[in-house]
């Protein structure tokens, strides 16, 4: 049985390395007496898969795994058992059953959506930077990849850019390309919004909204995506 489950990673956990969230989960697997699969050979190990890479210095609202299981279990009892074992600032939030087939996260998701919260800057100014933003031909940032001297022209992987007040904050969600062959990271969005004059002491936070499967012009989560 493999099972694809949605998570919650709290901002307790920004700074935890992809390799650390990893080894958290296995934990909670193994005291959660989870019935997971184990791969072969002389160092086996727990066939899990941790979607897309949180990068280090974000939260996530809406983040995935998929786990290979011995046995069939209710995907209600999983997300119970999970819970009663995982830290309060990480909870799993629902499971699926998937075909075995069904190909890896890595690969499916190509769509994700990055949330900066600005305090200090009226709603007003901030939809006003957003919308000439967009209405330039390019947008150019310095790569923050493994290419760091390659200028990255932005606009074609940003779909979406959606600004809204909230108590005392404002929120910019950018939904954008990641992965092949458009892969727009988190860091580069907050150059571009330097550039638009957003002061980084008003970025008061970041975290990833959501990961999006993109098929034409349509969003759907990891989950929704096997139904």
């Amino acid at each position: 049985m493999k099972i694809r489950c949605e998570y919650y990673a709290g901002p307790e956990l920004k700074f935890l390395a992809n390799l650390d969230m990893m080894h958290m989960m296995e934990r909670a697997l193994r005291r959660a007496e989870i019935p997971y699969a184990l791969s072969e050979g002389f160092n086996p190990h727990i066939k899990l898969s941790m979607g897309t890479v949180l990068p280090v210095g974000l939260w996530g609202q809406n983040e995935y795994f998929d786990l290979e299981l011995a046995k069939r279990v209710a995907p209600e009892w999983f997300v119970m058992q999970l819970n009663a074992v995982l830290p309060p600032y990480i909870r799993v939030k629902q499971a699926r059953e998937i075909d075995s087939h069904e190909p890896a996260l890595m690969k499916t998701i190509n769509a994700a959506c990055y949330a900066f919260i600005i305090q200090g800057v009226p709603l007003t100014e901030i939809i006003q930077r957003m919308e000439h933003l967009m209405q330039k031909p390019n947008l150019e940032v310095k790569s923050r990849g493994k290419k760091k001297d390659v200028v990255k022209d932005l606009k074609a992987g940003i779909y979406k850019i959606e600004v809204k007040g909230q108590e005392d904050s404002v929120i910019i969600n950018l939904t954008v390309a990641i992965g092949e062959p458009v892969n727009i990271r988190f860091d580069e969005l907050k150059d571009l919004l330097l550039e638009a004059g957003i002061e980084e002491r008003n970025i008061t936070d970041i975290y990833r909204q959501a990961n999006y499967v993109k098929i034409m012009e349509d969003y759907m989560t990891p989950l929704e995506k096997v139904i």
